[in-house]
């Protein structure tokens, strides 16, 4: 007879949600998440921002950071090789003056506050429906949307139809780019401003505060042994 505690298993999402029985927004007011500075007040404010993906949810906090710009290069130095602002998938240089616009008092002429732009992950992407040549795609292990650089012919349109120009075209290479998730800046960040947060530990918390009570814990979260 095999247990389930016998058999590893890295949650998802779409497991952790279901488990809890509520969405993110639930998993927010309910406190699961509230440990990486996820709260209600903190999001009202404008401090906090969160995009999620199958595997991760992904956190961060213009409170915590402090301009220095180390998640811009350490990003282009892994995905593309050499350091660039311009093609940087997480940007803090465009808010750097201002912060989050001209009018905030944010940024180096305010209260140096900076704003971290980074790929909201939509679910409905608009630059997926919007590129021409369909080069944009979910990717198969992270679930994030990626530009296949062999299909991208480099017309921007994904950039112009992203409500927040995230993705953008290289003057190196004449294709789009994007973040993909890998979790590079999150592991530069000196003052934890971007968080990259395993589904798997998402789902501890909730265990710990008897959100998810049906569940045992032993290494890895398992679900209940549910026959022989």
């Amino acid at each position: 007879m095999r247990r389930a505690s016998d058999t590893k298993k890295n949650f998802t999402r779409r497991d952790v949600l279901a488990m809890c029985g509520c969405g993110v927004a639930g998993l927010i007011v309910g406190g699961v998440v509230a440990k990486w500075g996820v709260t209600e007040d903190a999001i009202a404010s404008g401090r906090i921002e969160l995009s999620t993906t199958p595997q991760k949810m992904i956190v961060t906090d213009r409170g915590r950071c402090s301009g220095c710009q180390r998640c811009e290069m350490m990003c282009s130095l892994r995905n593309d090789g050499w350091v660039s602002q311009e093609t940087a998938r997480v940007r803090v240089w465009e808010s750097y003056n201002f912060g989050a616009s001209p009018d905030t008092e944010d940024g180096i002429y305010g209260n140096c506050q900076f704003t971290i732009k980074a790929c909201k992950q939509c679910e409905d992407a608009w630059c997926v429906k919007y590129c021409p040549v369909h080069a944009i795609h979910s990717d198969e292990k992270t679930g994030a949307r990626v530009v296949d650089t062999d299909v991208c012919i480099g017309c921007g349109m994904c950039h112009e139809a992203c409500p927040w120009n995230i993705p953008v075209v290289s003057s190196e290479t004449g294709r789009s780019t994007k973040c993909i998730s890998c979790g590079r800046c999150a592991e530069q960040c000196p003052n934890g401003a971007i968080k990259f947060i395993d589904w798997q530990d998402i789902a501890e918390e909730a265990l710990s505060k008897g959100i998810i009570n049906t569940t045992e814990l032993t290494g890895d979260l398992v679900r209940p042994y549910q026959g022989s």
